[in-house]
């Protein structure tokens, strides 16, 4: 569960997809079956959580491997019923996924999870993904505007006992009501905001915040960590949580580790999926130096944008210690093979992340 005690949380993310762009033959391919194995690993490892990515449609063409996601509503139906103590999260695209969908999926998994549901809550930005519901995308205050409407509805049909209406911007509702509902608190909810009206939707909103690290030196993480804190606490009086994102690439140097990120981003990399994520994705891609973008495309090329974590063992445990430094509290983790990553990541960087004071070991699964 999220609400564990371990100072630094972890959390597998995108796994009912994949989170690299790229030919390699090592790249993950998705079945339910290994998303089951993977669930149930980080379940018996104690890792805190597995985060769905989201896609309605593949970049580029139809047919390309970036739209073969399992959605994740169902998805985390299926993989809830398959652990023990795992917080199961999905994400949900507001712009597509009306609140009442939303609220009574959530809860339904809830019940299945005995409360171990959560929200990964994203905007939207992929103009293909809203015409294929016949709409347009609007631009990004409006974007955000919705999703202000939409929390608190969803707060409302979680806790509400009787049927509501409710008249905004962008949802008009008669006699709103959400059976059965879960017994348990409303599942925590996370957001990636990176600009500035993002971060006040999520300071304002959720309880989970992402931040990309828009300089990688320790001391310059913790400073971005403590203003986003004190944003949250002094404009909405709320206690946010942070966490990052993270790609691992575990070999025997860092050297080595650099050359397998460069084999399978450069030598195999997937330039029509990148192309058609990065021109879809960041607006005013011409605009950013060409240094800046060669690095943004080489992140989001190797795992989602994520911060390397690179080398051995005792390399990567070492820099998840300077992220917890900083004041970091969760970081997801992506593997271009997932189940061999995860593997080896549980069976040597787990134990010296509890020696450093970071976890605890896990707990045997509860029968």
């Amino acid at each position: 569960m999220l609400t564990s005690a371990n100072k630094l949380k972890l959390a597998v993310f995108g796994f009912n997809g994949g989170a690299a762009f790229t030919n390699h033959p090592d790249r993950y391919v998705p079945t339910w079956e290994s998303n089951v194995r993977i669930a149930q690993m980080a379940d018996r490892l104690g890792i805190e959580g597995a985060i769905s990515a989201s896609r309605w449609k593949a970049f580029g063409r139809d047919g390309h491997y970036s739209g073969d996601l399992f959605e994740t509503f169902t998805w985390a139906a299926g993989i809830a019923a398959s652990t023990k103590r795992l917080c199961v999260m999905s994400t949900v695209h507001l712009s597509v996924i009306h609140p009442i969908i939303a609220a009574r999926a959530s809860a339904t998994v809830d019940l299945i999870s005995k409360g171990r549901h959560g929200l990964n809550l994203v905007c939207g930005w992929y103009p293909d993904e809203m015409g294929m519901f016949g709409s347009e995308m609007g631009d990004h205050e409006d974007r955000y505007a919705l999703a202000e409407e939409w929390v608190p509805l969803f707060d409302r049909l979680w806790k509400e006992e009787q049927s509501f209406d409710f008249s905004g911007k962008f949802y008009n509702l008669k006699k709103a009501i959400i059976q059965p509902k879960s017994p348990f608190p409303r599942p925590v909810l996370m957001n990636a905001g990176g600009s500035e009206r993002g971060r006040e939707f999520a300071a304002n909103n959720v309880d989970v915040a992402f931040i990309v690290p828009q300089d990688p030196r320790p001391e310059a993480l913790k400073k971005q960590v403590d203003f986003y804190r004190t944003f949250a606490r002094e404009k909405y009086g709320k206690e946010i949580k942070v966490w990052m994102s993270c790609y691992v690439v575990q070999r025997n140097s860092v050297q080595e580790a650099r050359d397998y990120v460069q084999d399978y981003v450069v030598n195999h990399g997937d330039e029509e999926g990148l192309d058609s994520f990065i021109s879809n994705n960041i607006g005013n891609a011409k605009n950013v130096p060409e240094g800046a973008m060669q690095q943004m495309r080489f992140a989001i090329a190797a795992g989602y944008g994520g911060y390397p974590l690179l080398g051995t063992a005792e390399d990567i445990s070492s820099t998840l210690s300077s992220i917890s430094d900083a004041g970091v509290e969760g970081v997801l983790l992506t593997w271009l093979d997932y189940e061999g990553g995860l593997k080896n990541f549980g069976d040597t960087v787990l134990p010296l992340l509890e020696q450093a004071g970071l976890r605890v070991p896990a707990e045997p699964l509860p029968v």
